[in-house]
């Protein structure tokens, strides 16, 4: 069986949580790494046994190898754009955690040389809710007008990491790690880039089958940020309207626990997604007086079906991917943070 054969840059933490879906993987093999850190490929290595001769010290080595049909990159959001136009010269598909890049403006430079070079080239953005078994029936209960005209949708990605548990009725600040990914300016961070990401990826997914893929459909009317000490936001949020009727409220937080719930709004009914990023066992569909609890399988592993979908679309030369609704994800990112 033909079977596609990943490669991985940068070994952090979001990289280590995937590996137990390419070993359940039958589609793919995760066939090589690359990491600055010596240390972390040696470990790596040793928890999935790579040949020796595809664990490499440096990233340009890994993209150049002729057996690596697609790039993982799990590096910090200011590295994405520089790796994704190196994956772009040698050819390579790939896979970029999200964001896709910092801004609109650099993947805009990205999709412009994609189209001037002609290139097949694949570029996924690692989004891996979107693969959910829940997901696809809301978009099927959408496409089915169950719950008619779309009026309003709420939703929120947000979890504390700020202070720690009260203690006689006070907040104890946590320490952060002023250098790491998260809370770096140089390297991307904050909420939104972090989390506000996702419910903006939802919203745009969903509207798209009402052909609401324009940003000029799209009118921010009021939006917070508050940003911390490192000079990064911390607490956002973000309302707009869509074609002038549908009212959409995003939100993202490393300070409040706002949770991962979506709410779509519609003319006949409602839908509660209650964790809509990391796996659900169930959605609530309301309508009228009627609620109707659908139930799902708890997601063991949040990576796998994205990695098998992405792997499938490669096997069987299918598009599986839409950059202009990365761009537009991230023009309403753009105008969040500034």
């Amino acid at each position: 069986m033909k079977r596609i054969n990943w490669g991985i840059i940068g070994l952090g933490n979001v990289a280590n949580s995937h590996l137990k879906s390419f070993e359940k993987s039958e589609n793919c093999k995760l066939k090589g790494i690359a990491s600055k850190n010596l240390q972390k490929l040696e470990n790596f290595k040793k928890k999935i046994n790579i040949e020796k001769s595809f664990c490499f010290n440096n990233y340009e080595e890994l993209i150049k190898s002729s057996e690596i049909d697609i790039i993982y990159i799990a590096l910090p959001n200011s590295y994405h754009y520089e790796w994704i136009n190196k994956c772009i010269d040698y050819g390579k598909h790939i896979l970029v955690e999200k964001p896709i890049t910092e801004n609109f403006f650099q993947l805009k430079k990205i999709k412009n040389k994609l189209l001037e070079r002609n290139s097949k080239v694949l570029i996924y953005e690692g989004f891996m809710y979107k693969y959910y078994p829940q997901i696809n029936k809301i978009l099927d209960l959408i496409n089915n007008n169950e719950i008619g005209e779309i009026t309003k949708i709420i939703s929120s990605f947000g979890v504390n990491i700020l202070t720690k548990k009260k203690f006689l009725f006070f907040n104890k600040k946590k320490k952060i790690d002023k250098e790491g990914r998260l809370f770096n300016k140089k390297l991307g961070g904050g909420s939104i880039l972090d989390l506000g990401c996702y419910p903006v990826s939802f919203i745009t997914m969903l509207l798209e089958k009402f052909r609401f893929i324009n940003f000029d459909d799209y009118k921010v009317f009021r939006k917070k940020v508050e940003i911390g000490e490192t000079g990064v936001d911390i607490d956002s949020k973000i309302e707009m309207k869509v074609n002038n009727k549908i009212i959409i409220e995003l939100s993202s937080s490393f300070k409040k626990n706002i949770g991962l719930a979506t709410e779509i709004y519609g003319s006949k009914g409602s839908i509660v997604i209650p964790n809509t990023w990391t796996g659900s066992s169930n959605i609530i569909l309301k309508k009228e007086n009627n609620k109707d609890i659908i139930v799902f399988d708890e997601i063991d592993d949040i990576y796998l079906d994205q990695i098998n979908t992405i792997s499938n679309n490669l096997l069987n030369n299918n598009i599986g991917h839409n950059i202009d609704n990365m761009l537009l994800n991230m023009k309403i990112i753009d105008q969040w943070l500034n």
